[in-house]
């Protein structure tokens, strides 16, 4: 019996010894796997000493903070009862006491309300809306409209939460003007009783009771904020169990498309690319590198910053560039660089770092082993997932179709690099061009690289057709095409700028203009309609013939003192030349732009001037409207339906290449403008289009603080400046929220925004950030609307460059600039950074770094300016390559056509290589 039990001890025993070893080896291997992440050498004393002190700094300003906070609540609840003490002092009767009650009671209801409201929104923000919402049967909507089922339920929903959201709003208003109501009651009621009653002061008294209000709403909201964060971390855990479950439901928020019939990615994959979409970039990722790559990283900074540095205080203030000053500069810059990059994440930020990087990998393992395709939608702008077999389906019947492409036998990279050097260096030995235009145009040698040819999908029509894009970034002609833009696209720009649509703005202030002078009358019909395919119809030959008219008649015969009969050769070999690769082929295009051409847009601009003159001079002659945004026109008709069509079908006949889509009404959308004749009332509103998704930056990116801001502040403005009445700016606002609720904005974010714009209207008591005064609405969409937009101020600085430089003798020197800010008119010198949540002190860092090196000397008059590059997009990281590798190298050796450069050129670059 002693044996036996023995036994048993012994065998526990030794599970137990086998147990901790099996544990002891695990652990083993976690520090090794985390040593392989720490430097091969320890860091200097003086840097951990540092280090240690920023923990110990970190660690007491939150002790610090939290201190405060208790002491700031403690002294809140004392004062509160003060006041509540104070007012009990007073002598007042039952009925006012009761009065004071019901205002209390009011406002408590009121924060019950907003309460709700609060975390009725961290349900949208956290994904997990209520059962009520989810538990619409969809097997019910797929037996009724197939394929579609989904995005309606996904309509119903949205409008569902709308309406829900319009309800607490409706409410919270509601008791605001109860509210208001019973205070202003019973403040003329105490004023009248003051009168008869000398001991009791009305106004000292009115006084206390708003103070005591106040704090007391100022209480039960942070109440309200503290349950909402407790909320929000249980609707987060909810969220994340609710991934690994198999119901399938419709969720409101932008959702992939997956046009395949069985896909391999799970739900957690799915979510991600739904949730991040396009334009999210995994945060801290330079952190996952190795310590020498990461050295490797600070160097390269280091030195990209130090050559814009040095070169701007060679160039402007003469210093050399080896000045004690500018080594003084360099080293401490390197030394602070170095600090961020090694500076070690959180917990936290590491295992969400590492817990991103691994789900992109084995999303991208996925579409690799699945031969599937993602790709950006064209008008939704979410992913889509395709295959490649339905890809090169679509691609093939889009060849034979337009039969825009020939296929060539080999690369013909190097066979246009020689045709655009010999044009270039021909048209420099003749004098037609100066040696900085030539240098614009060069193509390098080094970068240059074959155009490729791409397809993104447009779900939003039947079958899912694909849009061609050709890439051509670097292309030998890319130069050429970029400089032509730049010097004729201003001239378009003012000499078409009465028939030019710049934005949403541009069209109401002409439609509002249009109204006051009397025009609109309750029959006018709203007419707008799109070319099809404006780039596709674009013919080569014609459209060069159509620029020199262009020029001609607007007095150019030279530009920037190139001759227009050069600029004709120099767009023809842009036009010709448009060759690329796709699928290992080569190809090029015969008729049609070239599209994502800098100078196609131009050229489309130019031949589209030719085809509306007729259209254009028949409308100004009866004083309507006319103007076009690239593809789209709009224009007003006061003459019958009949009559209206029989315009739009004569303009259609002025070129046979142009198609045209139109509508006609007395409602109509424009660009991103609802546009209603109300019985003469002009009346606008923000016009969403049925194929854009709810999808903006997600706020959990790893971009600066100030994209999230301008997001919201652009929406809220656009939101201001289109919407004629309150209502209607209401309803914007709250599809807004929505949106940006969806995308993982907090709504403190929002309202933060909201109130920063609305701080001259708002009570110095209120919940929420709202707008209650139709007056109020009116005068600040009226201070919006006269703000010129950011695209109205970059046309304008175009027109204004050209009247400089057009070629009609007006000298540059006779012309000085106006502006006396002192910001506007000292010197600016741009660097950038890497952005990465970890580094985001480097811009401070390196702001007091140029203040304590360079105080008290002239530099100091210089604005440093501090941009930033990101890190790639998901867009860039799962997007499989759109180009297999083509060897750039020659075939031929000999007979190499060089870029000719005069003796100034090589001056200026010998100067730049030994800046």
């Amino acid at each position: 019996m002693e044996s036996n039990e023995s036994d048993k001890i012994q065998k526990s025993l030794e599970e137990y010894l086998i147990l901790l070893k099996n544990r002891s080896n695990q652990h083993e291997n976690e520090l090794m796997i985390q040593l392989s992440s720490c430097p091969t050498t320890l860091h200097p004393l003086e840097l951990i000493d540092q280090r240690l002190k920023e923990f110990v700094r970190l660690h007491h300003i939150d002790l610090v903070r939290t201190v405060n906070y208790q002491k700031h609540k403690l002294k809140y609840i004392i004062y509160e009862k003060r006041l509540f003490n104070q007012l009990s002092s007073y002598h007042l009767a039952e009925v006012q006491r009761q009065a004071i009650d019901q205002i209390t009671t009011i406002r408590k209801k009121q924060l019950k309300i907003f309460e709700d409201l609060t975390i009725f929104e961290q349900r949208i923000l956290c994904h997990s809306l209520p059962k009520t919402f989810d538990d619409i049967p969809i097997f019910t909507y797929q037996n009724l409209f197939g394929n579609e089922a989904n995005k309606i339920m996904q309509e119903l929903k949205r409008r569902k939460l709308n309406d829900q959201l319009k309800n607490y709003e409706l409410k919270l208003q509601d008791y605001e003007d109860l509210y208001q109501t019973e205070i202003n009651i019973f403040e003329s009621k105490l004023i009248q009783t003051s009168l008869n009653h000398q001991h009791i002061q009305a106004d000292i008294f009115m006084t206390l009771l708003k103070c005591y209000l106040s704090h007391y709403t100022n209480r039960l909201i942070r109440q309200i904020r503290y349950k909402e964060a407790c909320v929000h971390v249980k609707l987060v855990r909810r969220h994340h169990r609710h991934l690994l479950s198999k119901q399938q439901i419709v969720d409101v928020y932008p959702q992939i498309i997956v046009d395949v019939p069985k896909i391999s990615l799970n739900r957690i994959q799915l979510d991600y690319l739904s949730k991040s979409g396009p334009n999210y970039i995994r945060s801290n990722q330079s952190s996952l590198h190795s310590y020498k790559h990461q050295e490797k990283h600070v160097q390269e900074e280091h030195k990209n910053i130090m050559n814009v540095i040095t070169r701007y205080l060679i160039r402007e203030h003469h210093i050399p560039l080896t000045a004690t000053i500018i080594r003084k500069f360099s080293q401490q810059l390197e030394t602070s660089l170095h600090q961020q990059y090694m500076i070690p994440l959180s917990y936290l930020n590491i295992y969400r770092t590492r817990k991103e990087f691994k789900l992109m990998k084995s999303i991208q393992h996925r579409l690799k082993k699945g031969n599937y395709i993602l790709r950006e939608t064209d008008k939704s702008g979410i992913f889509h997932i395709g295959t490649s077999v339905d890809y090169e389906k679509k691609a093939e019947a889009y060849r034979q179709k337009t039969g825009a492409y020939i296929e060539l036998d080999s690369n013909p990279l190097w066979s246009v690099f020689d045709k655009v050097i010999l044009l270039l260096n021909d048209l420099r030995s003749k004098k037609y061009i100066l040696s900085w235009q030539l240098d614009k145009m060069m193509p390098k040698r080094d970068t240059v690289q074959l155009a490729y040819l791409y397809f993104i999908p447009k779900p939003h029509k039947a079958g899912t057709p694909l849009r061609p894009i050709v890439s051509s970034k670097n292309m030998p002609t890319t130069g050429i095409s970029k400089f032509l833009d730049k010097i004729i696209r201003p001239i378009f720009d003012k000499h078409a700028r009465s028939t030019t649509i710049i934005d949403g703005v541009d069209l109401i202030h002409r439609l509002e203009a249009y109204t006051t002078n009397g025009y609109l009358k309750p029959k006018t019909y709203l007419c707008t309609f799109d070319i099809t395919d404006l780039y596709k119809m674009l013919p080569q030959e014609e459209s060069l013939d159509i620029l020199i008219e262009f020029l001609v008649q607007h007095g150019y015969q030279k530009v920037q003192n190139i001759p227009i009969d050069i600029i004709r050769k120099l767009a023809l070999i842009v036009i010709k030349e448009n060759v690329f690769v796709y699928e290992k082929k080569f190809y090029r295009q015969v008729i049609e732009g070239a599209m994502n051409s800098a100078f196609t847009l131009t050229l489309a601009n130019i031949f589209m001037w030719k085809w509306q003159r007729q259209l254009v001079h028949r409308l100004d002659v009866s004083k309507e409207i006319y103007g076009r945004y690239v593809d789209d026109i709009f224009f007003t008709s006061n003459d019958s339906l009949e009559s209206t069509d029989q315009v739009l079908d004569e303009a259609n006949n002025f070129h046979p290449n142009i198609k045209r889509v139109q509508q006609i009404g007395r409602n109509v959308p424009f660009l991103d403008v609802f546009i209603q004749n109300s019985n003469r009332v002009l009346k606008t509103s923000v016009y969403h289009k049925e194929a854009a998704e709810p999808y903006v930056v997600p706020f959990g990116s790893d971009h600066p603080g100030h994209v999230f801001r301008n997001t919201v502040d652009t929406a809220i403005t656009r939101a201001v400046r289109y919407s004629t009445t309150l209502s209607e700016f209401e309803e914007e606002i709250r599809q807004m929220k929505l949106m940006f609720l969806y995308n993982g904005y907090p709504p403190r974010h929002i309202h933060r925004q909201l109130t920063t714009l609305f701080s001259k209207y708002l009570s110095k008591y209120f919940i929420l950030p709202m707008l209650n005064n139709s007056d109020d609405f009116n005068y600040l969409r009226h201070q919006l609307l006269t703000t010129s937009t950011a695209t109205t101020y970059d046309k304008v600085t175009r027109t204004s460059a050209t009247n400089l430089t057009h070629g009609k003798n007006i000298q540059n020197h006779n012309l000085q600039p106006t502006d006396n800010n002192n910001f506007t008119t000292r010197k600016r010198l741009i660097i950038h950074l890497r952005h990465e949540k970890r580094l985001a002190n480097n811009r401070r860092y390196i702001h007091e770094l140029w203040s304590h090196t360079f105080h008290q000397t002239e530099i100091m008059n210089t604005v440093l300016i501090i941009g930033t590059y990101l890190n790639h997009n998901l867009k860039q990281e799962l997007t499989t390559k759109m180009i297999k590798r083509i060897p750039n190298e020659r075939s031929d050796k000999q007979g190499k056509t060089q870029p000719v450069t005069d003796k100034r050129t090589h001056n200026s670059q010998a100067q730049l290589s030994s800046d």
